[in-house]
């Protein structure tokens, strides 16, 4: 799974939505955790006439689909953990966990119609992006910010004026007529910005100032391998890709509404579950007031995080929690940089997508929403794995990283800069890591089994798709539906 995830080959959606009919006699279902996967089984198991509660440890749903803006705070976890409160303006917010939507993602899509949540395109690749290579890696053109329309229109015009040459030459090795051999020859030089009477490639007006690059320093830079014909249906680098209008966790508070708040209970830390023949009682802890209340059920669909669930006292078979434990979460983090005016857009005219680099950073973006307004945040860092000693600095120190570097590309950035917020998932309450990797089909298959009136739903179980998608928490909400539906119509 992890191969095909790097090949962008496992993004695929969700599935068919479950068709279920059918309300048992005792279907009191409580659903722990109010992520995407929690809400998608407690919306569909209201719609089948159950009665559902929600248990959520934060103030907020949504999990990692968390939009952070004003008021957003958390205290890392771990010796001596720093408290943020985020001070942006109004309107202001990055997207700390999920932050784009494939077009062939239907399941969350078709809830976001259902639900009425109002999308946007999030712009994936703009040709007035850079790139900027560091090291002996990128050959000539290391430590050069170079735009994705210059690399774009010299690789193509520098290819197709040798494919040309060879038409001329009468090498090309393939049987064509002299009329075809003019069609793409005309092909060529129009899609490639060849001159037309010399039939050879030189600057032009579109693709920038200065002279092409030399087509072998750019193979050997490595930037042609970001370029492709069409962009793949699936994966991070899929076209189009969507965005709610006003932060991801529009979702996940349009599933609330439809749910209704008095199914919801938030700052509910669940400390115990168990179950026997008759039903489960889960005890939680209020994480405001300390209060302990137990609550009973006839089953209970944890959706918490796996790294979270292992630490609770449940009884579920010692072969089901040690595949629980057994499951893994990234290192995935994210820092907003808050900036004064929207200098990308007004000094670059860059609008959207990312900075290809190789910069110590991991992926730098620039936002798909609010053009031309005053102000702006960038996801200044955004990682799936450590970088460095990040995560063990102070916050200061790892926004001083991020600026250090994106101040390479971007020298405006330090005098531009109000505040950051980070959001390193490995810290955070209720988390403790980013998106679950399973990378054995038997761990998937042990921890998606009932066990007597308990069902995992979290999106570890995912069937299809990645967890590392909203679409794979929407296949592993189904997943988990569709088995307690059945357990319950059993009796």
């Amino acid at each position: 799974m992890t191969a095909l995830s790097s090949w962008d080959l496992m993004a695929e959606g969700a599935g068919q939505r479950p068709a279920l009919t059918g309300r048992p006699a005792k279907a009191r279902v409580l659903i722990l955790g109010a992520g995407t996967s929690g809400l998608v089984v407690a919306h569909e198991l209201v719609k089948l006439g159950y009665d559902v509660h929600v248990l959520e440890a934060r103030n907020r749903v949504g999990g990692i689909a968390w939009s952070v803006r004003k008021g957003a705070t958390h205290t890392e976890l771990g010796p001596g953990g720093e408290t943020q409160v985020c001070t942006w303006d109004e309107g202001q917010y990055v997207n700390a966990g999920a932050w784009r939507i494939p077009h062939s993602h239907s399941g969350i899509l078709g809830y976001c119609r259902e639900l009425g949540v109002p999308m946007q395109v999030f712009l994936n690749d703009s040709d007035a992006n850079y790139f900027y290579y560091e090291g002996a890696a990128a050959g000539t053109l290391a430590n050069r910010k170079i735009r994705m329309r210059e690399v774009k229109a010299d690789i193509t015009g520098q290819v197709n004026e040798l494919l040309v040459k060879a038409i001329d030459q009468k090498q090309l090795d393939l049987p064509m007529t002299a009329d075809d051999q003019k069609r793409l020859t005309d092909f060529l030089v129009r899609q490639g910005y060849m001159d037309a009477s010399t039939r050879t490639y030189k600057a032009f007006a579109d693709r920038g100032e200065g002279d092409p690059l030399k087509l072998a320093a750019l193979l050997e830079a490595g930037f042609g391998n970001r370029l492709r014909s069409v962009p793949p249906m699936e994966g991070t680098a899929a076209a189009p890709m969507f965005q709610p209008v006003g932060g991801m966790d529009q979702i996940c508070q349009a599933f609330a509404r439809a749910i209704g708040p008095k199914r919801l209970t938030f700052n509910a830390a669940v400390e115990s579950v168990h179950q026997d023949d008759t039903g489960v009682k889960v005890v939680y802890k209020n994480t405001k007031t300390g209060k302990k209340t137990e609550l009973t059920a006839d089953y209970v669909v944890a959706c918490l995080p796996l790294s979270i669930l292992s630490g609770i006292d449940i009884n579920l078979s010692d072969t089901m929690m040690q595949a629980v434990k057994r499951v893994t979460y990234s290192d995935s983090a994210k820092i907003g940089l808050a900036m004064k005016r929207r200098f990308w857009e007004e000094d670059d005219r860059i609008f959207g997508g990312h900075l290809y680099s190789d910069l110590p950073i991991g992926q730098f973006s620039y936002p798909s929403h609010d053009y031309f307004t005053k102000k702006g945040v960038l996801l200044g860092l955004y990682s799936n794995g450590p970088i460095a000693d990040l995560i063990e600095r102070p916050i200061a120190q790892r926004v001083e990283h991020v600026l250090t570097h994106a101040s390479k590309v971007h020298p405006q950035i330090r005098a531009e800069f109000e505040s950051a917020y980070a959001v390193f998932w490995k810290k955070v309450p209720y988390s403790n890591g980013g998106y679950a990797t399973v990378r054995a089909v038997s761990l998937r298959e042990q921890i998606s089994k009932v066990e007597n009136r308990i069902v995992i739903g979290s999106a570890a179980t995912a069937p299809r798709s990645l967890p590392d998608w909203q679409e794979g928490a929407v296949a592993a909400g189904w997943q988990a539906l569709q088995s307690v539906h059945e357990r319950a119509m059993r009796g």
